[in-house]
């Protein structure tokens, strides 16, 4: 009996050996890249008002609005930096004191609601992130009238 006993341990633990493989349907690929830009350009300039808050858009009416652009650098598969270019565009959209060029380390902040993409260690909002587009709120001289970037992805084939 003792003699059964022990093959039909050693039988369910060899089957028990042989069915257990490595799960590896949650990890990437190798061939997965971790260092990557994105690239966004801008798909609706709207200018608003009290008197039109739905907005005009404003982004094919001036030609200088095409050259604006942001890019996201991605290293370890982890967001890094953002280079962001005003082009031609002859005013900052933002509230804070920077060039019409940078480069800076920053983070998207998911506790937020929309998403805050800011510039590492400050409270420096660049941009809000929500459904895929990254938007970038301004006001110029006129405190009536407001103005809103939206920028969307740029595909790279």
């Amino acid at each position: 009996m003792k003699l059964y006993r022990f093959l039909i341990m050693m039988i369910i633990a060899s089957v028990a050996l042989t069915g257990c493989k490595d799960n590896t349907s949650n990890q990437m690929s190798d061939e997965f890249k971790t260092d990557y830009d994105i690239e966004y350009g801008i798909r609706q300039v709207l200018q608003y008002d009290p008197m039109n808050i739905s907005g005009i858009n404003l982004a094919n009416k001036v030609d200088f609005f095409k050259t604006l652009r942001f890019t996201l650098q991605y290293r370890g598969g982890k967001l890094s930096k953002v280079i962001y270019s005003n082009g031609d565009v002859p005013f900052s959209p933002f509230n804070f004191e920077t060039e019409s060029e940078f480069e800076a380390e920053c983070e998207l902040d998911y506790n937020a609601a929309p998403n805050e993409l800011r510039i590492k260690g400050t409270d420096k909002v660049i941009a809000y992130y929500q459904n895929g587009e990254f938007t970038m709120p301004f006001q110029l001289d006129c405190s009536s009238i407001n103005y809103k970037y939206t920028f969307t992805n740029i595909l790279n084939d």
